[in-house]
């Protein structure tokens, strides 16, 4: 069987923007994370497609794509400027207040699964932390500016909010710890 591509990968490096990088290394661990948070937020927008919640589709669309800018700008290694500026911490930060206008805030810890909808969001929020944690070291070696590293942090608090809201609007109790 002939494949038409070079199998560059066997040797444990890949290719980053014209320089070969360790599979292991921190850029390519974080761009990993990242590229499976735009993938799970993928299914959970094609749940949330089939389940009518549309407002939450077109806003998910607008962050995946956001976060795949994200990628491009840590694997071009420092030779692309971020693509998240202070509108977009603004941006963010106007959702996260604007959607815990909408619910009532619980004062104890939230058991995700009262709904598979919001359930889904809480899996896409725990894997956006885990990005946000591997974007630490990225941070400190001056490979992610700041402004990156703190929409990340925000956009798991968005999607903790997410979570709840829709919860509030399908009338599903929360289940509280």
């Amino acid at each position: 069987m002939v494949f038409k591509y070079a199998h560059r990968g066997d040797d444990g490096y890949t290719d980053v923007v014209g320089q070969r990088v360790s599979k292991d290394s921190p850029v390519i661990e974080f761009i990993g994370e990242l590229d499976e948070l735009v993938s799970l937020m993928g299914v959970v927008k094609a749940y949330l497609s089939e389940s009518k919640v549309l407002d939450i589709v077109e806003l998910l669309d607008r962050i995946q794509r956001k976060l795949m800018f994200i990628a491009s700008y840590v694997a071009s290694m420092g030779r692309m400027a971020s693509p998240i500026d202070d509108n977009d911490l603004a941006s963010i930060e106007k959702l996260i207040n604007d959607f815990s206008d909408r619910v009532a805030l619980p004062t104890k810890f939230v058991v995700p699964g009262s709904s598979l909808s919001s359930a889904l969001i809480h899996f896409l929020r725990a894997v956006c932390r885990r990005v946000e944690r591997r974007a630490v070291k990225l941070l400190r070696d001056g490979v992610l500016d700041k402004t990156t590293y703190i929409y990340l942090n925000r956009l798991s608090d968005l999607l903790y909010m997410l979570g709840l809201y829709i919860n509030a609007v399908s009338n599903v109790k929360e289940d509280l710890l």
